[in-house]
């Protein structure tokens, strides 16, 4: 092999006229792939100015395609050779004059016999064109500042238009100003122009700091003054050195069909997807890119997914994604377009600033965890027995809000927990006891690559009462499964948009308008009565699911595991979340039952609010007992007794409780405790006799007082239980962690033991559960890295979902009217309490462990998950703190950006900062 072929690559071009051209190579192999691609481009480029003559270009390491200046330098000679520091990048010439050179000989013998034989013209590149790595890839040359990468790719051939930027450098906008403009005018003339950022500081490698600097959009070209703001603003931004800088013009894009932001590979993990989001309502460019739009729409390809499988408008997108990927030889771009006029104009391409890599195997392990997931999918399309209906729904927010209580991708003692306290038989359990459909036997949550879903389908099933005959089951739940897969934002509001559960006023009317089609009225007529009947003794038996907590109140965890973890459980199961499910169902229905007079008139939502005002429950008992603290009438350790379980995350074993640290978590609390509100009013007369009124027409021999007295009492038993089973629970995660210390396993390493695995560990001589625990949990860390990396849909239809799918903002509930503006807090856990106050704190999910949180002095709270009837609200409710409960992943992920955000609850609006 010669120095040529060991250190070189050559490409041979000879153009057809009329067609693509015929790319010959010698000597590429794979490592020289990138290069071969960029070659071919620059080839491509240059080859149509020569009308068919056959070039050659010869390159060792790395040089930055200028294919306009090549060619000038063509024009002056048959060869052009590129040198940095002294030493050939790369020879390119019309193939006659340079082929005899190449024969045996390294890249810069070549050079000089060419010079020699005065065939060729120099070209020495500068500091920022080459370096002096061989073999860089082509990125590293191509992505620059944001005016050269535009001007490198603008050369190049791809499907995408690039309006030609003209860049204007600091020291001649400070040296002759007049210069630029007239500059400007001969280019632009009076067309609208956007000046934009080119700052040395932004697009680089290890950190992109995008939106730090200004871009001015739809500036006249024509106006000086307007023109000479804009270009001096920009440069402002830049701060001190701008005259080291530069800024750059383009032609402005209007009016676009859709704008937005893709990124070539997940920002967050690096995974293997297309990210995109985009704007297809505004008409505008920067909506997307300044974090405005208030409901940004976000897509997540998988990166093999075949086109076909894709609508027209991504389908577009990702093409150009995999043609820039593939030109500049680097997988992590961030790319900002738009559509306009039925063309894809690129406005910039950057690295994707990320330091971390993929752990190794990972993309591996996430292939087949999505492959498995894919086959697990296909074979439940198909209901079994009891379950009746077509077409299966899984949501990470319906019924029992898996991801508000255990997270997306919970880990397995969680996980575990979660099924053997609840999901797996409790919920079930509980509803056949309640007169409903019996789906004992069947789980209520699904797992795809890792993710909890609840079934809906199964879900929708367990709230039709028994006594239903089952050809008027499948009919409800098929017309159920079809609307929610009509309108997936609905996914976490189900029971109250999508299905009739309880009594309600104006029930009859409303099954015969959505169901009159399939099934008879006399069926209809038949539900309608047994719904009622079922409220009617869920509300009779209230009493007695409440006296079942307070055994387990009485007796809540005696410390010890001698005959395993099963009784533990199991005495939890059955006093602790049976009774709360009990009553978590019960409280549901009076609050349909409180909607349904707002819905129908009888109430307005201030009426409704004025109602839900006045229960009282733990969390204005907790409030109160930090005020009693304050005054001497209570001592600390009782406070601590009482609410010293909880944790942020009521089924994690990492999350410290609030007893573990009662300074820290309780001081601020007792230090801030105020006077709880008095006693409001009582209700008016008016009020209740609307109430009476409305009972009477829902069919529930009621008056209003009694119905008062169920909300109260259902609502406030539900946090009740909720309280007490928590108790339990909490001591049952210390207890593991305490059997787990000796054993060298820290709360993280438990967390990764499923309740299964801890059960045979705890059978196991010490020496020998500390092996065996050690091994799953690496095992149990592997799968969970791999996890990671899959981005699944909230709400999954069919099975194509698992591999793309295009999530749209979220319709949160907003609690009180109040419009309040202050500091950005997100909180991964418990925040430190001193950081609180006076912050809107952000929070993925939120449940009973976050009640201090709400007593701090909190300014709002915003939760990606959670829906009306959820633990956040009641408590935001009571305490009339502003909140949005439920604004969905990506506008979480968004919000979480923001340094200063503005919660508008009365005009139902969320804009950061």
């Amino acid at each position: 092999m010669t120095a040529l072929d060991r250190d070189t690559a050559t490409l041979h071009l000879t153009p057809r006229v009329g067609s693509a051209p015929d790319c010959r190579s010698r000597s590429i192999g794979p490592t020289h792939a990138s290069m071969r691609v960029w070659a071919e481009r620059v080839l491509s480029t240059l080859a149509q100015s020569y009308d068919g003559a056959p070039l050659t270009l010869v390159f060792k390491g790395t040089v930055l395609p200028r294919p306009r200046a090549l060619h000038a330098l063509l024009q002056q000679a048959p060869a052009v050779v590129a040198t940095w520091r002294g030493a050939c990048r790369f020879i390119l010439g019309r193939t006659q004059a340079v082929r005899g050179a190449l024969e045996g000989w390294d890249l810069d013998e070549v050079a000089g016999r060419l010079a020699q034989a005065g065939d060729v013209a120099r070209l020495e590149l500068r500091e920022d064109e080459a370096t002096s790595e061989p073999l860089t890839p082509v990125g590293r040359l191509v992505l620059g500042d944001k005016a050269r990468t535009l001007d490198v790719l603008s050369e190049l051939h791809g499907p995408w238009r690039i309006c030609q930027p003209l860049v204007v450098r600091g020291e001649e906008w400070a040296r002759d100003r007049d210069d630029v403009l007239q500059r400007v005018r001969e280019r632009f003339g009076s067309e609208r122009v956007v000046v934009r950022s080119s700052c040395s500081a932004e697009d680089a490698w290890s950190a992109s700091n995008a939106g730090r600097f200004l871009s001015v959009l739809d500036v006249d070209a024509g106006d000086a003054e307007a023109l000479c703001g804009a270009i001096s603003d920009v440069f402002g931004s830049y701060g001190p050195g701008a005259a080291a800088e530069k800024v750059f013009l383009q032609s402005y894009v209007y009016p676009v069909s859709e704008s937005g932001v893709l990124m070539a590979r997940h920002p967050e993990t690096l995974a293997s997807y297309w990210v995109v989001a985009s704007d297809v309502h505004s008409g505008r460019t920067d909506q997307i890119t300044s974090g405005a739009l208030e409901k940004p729409s976000s897509a997540y390809v998988e990166h093999g997914v075949p086109k076909g499988l894709l609508p027209d408008s991504l389908r577009r997108v990702v093409t150009v994604g995999r043609e820039l990927v593939k030109l500049i030889g680097v997988e992590a771009l961030d790319i900002e377009f738009a559509m306009a006029g039925g063309h894809f104009h690129l406005f910039q391409v950057r690295p994707i600033a990320k330091g971390a890599s993929l752990p190794e195997g990972s993309e591996v392990h996430r292939a087949r965890l999505l492959a498995e997931a894919c086959t697990a999918h296909q074979a439940l399309l198909r209901p079994r027995s009891p379950v009746v209906g077509e077409g299966p729904v899984y949501s990470t927010m319906t019924d029992w809000n898996p991801a508000e209580m255990i997270g997306r991708r919970p880990l397995p003692l969680a996980r575990s927990l979660y099924g053997g306290l609840i999901t797996d038989r409790t919920w079930a359990e509980q509803r056949a006891g309640y007169g409903y459909r019996d789906l004992r036997g069947v789980p209520l949550l699904r797992d795809f690559a890792g993710h909890a879903y609840v079934d809906v389908r199964a879900s929708l099933n367990s709230f039709i009462p028994a006594v239903t005959p089952s050809h008027v089951a499948e009919a409800l739940v098929s017309h159920q499964l079809a609307r929610l897969a009509e309108s997936p934002e609905l996914h976490d509001k189900v029971e109250f948009e999508i299905a009739d559960t309880c009594a309600s006023l104006g029930l009859r009317e409303r099954l015969r308008r959505h169901y009159g089609a399939s099934v008879d009225a006399q069926e209809l007529d038949a539900l309608t009565a047994a719904l009622r009947n079922l409220t009617l003794n869920g509300l009779r038996d209230l009493p007695a699911w409440l006296a079942q907590v307070e055994r387990l109140r009485a007796h809540p965890f005696a410390p010890g595991f001698e005959g395993g973890l099963g009784p533990v459980l199991a005495r939890l199961r059955e006093l602790g979340t049976l009774p709360f499910a009990h009553l978590a169902r019960t409280a549901f229905m009076v609050t349909a039952l409180l909607k349904s007079f707002v819905r129908e008139g009888v109430l307005d939502a201030s009426e409704q609010r004025e109602v839900l005002q006045r229960i009282r429950t733990v969390a204005g008992q907790l409030q109160a007992d930090a005020l009693r603290v304050r005054r001497g009438a209570l001592g600390l350790e009782a406070l601590v007794a009482e609410f010293g379980h909880l944790r942020p995350g009521t089924y994690d074993i990492r999350m410290p409780r609030y007893g573990a640290d009662p300074e820290r978590y309780f001081g601020p609390l007792i230090s801030g405790a105020e006077e709880p509100p008095r006693d409001a009013a009582p209700l008016s007369r008016d009020l209740l006799e609307r109430l009476d009124a409305g009972l009477q027409g829902a069919g529930l021999a009621l008056t209003s007082d009694a119905f008062l007295g169920h909300l109260g009492a259902a609502i406030a038993g539900r946090e009740y239980g909720k309280h007490v089973f928590t108790k339990t629970l909490s001591g049952v995660l210390e207890h593991l962690a305490a059997w787990g210390e000796p054993l060298g396993l820290s709360r993280d390493d438990l967390a990764h033991l499923s309740l299964e695995q801890v059960e045979a560990a705890l059978g196991l001589p010490p020496a020998e559960a500390r092996r065996w625990c050690r091994d799953a949990v690496d095992e149990a860390r592997e799968h969970a890295a791999a996890v990671n990396l899959i981005e699944l849909p909230d709400i999954l239809v069919r099975t194509s979902h698992l591999l793309f799918h295009v999530s749209s903002g979220e319709q949160p509930l907003f609690v009180t009217q109040a419009c309040v503006r202050a500091p950005v807090l997100v909180a991964n856990g418990l925040p430190d309490p001193e950081h609180v106050r006076g912050a809107i704190v952000l929070l993925e999910r939120a449940d009973p462990g976050y009640d201090g949180l709400l007593a701090l002095g909190v300014a709002g709270i915003v939760t990606a998950y959670g829906g009306a009837n959820s633990h956040m609200a009641v408590r935001c409710t009571e305490l009339q703190l502003p909140a949005a409960i439920g604004v969905g992943r990506e506008q979480f992920r968004r919000l979480s950006g923001g340094r200063v955000m503005t919660l508008d609850c009365g005009g139902r609006r969320l804009i950061h900062e």
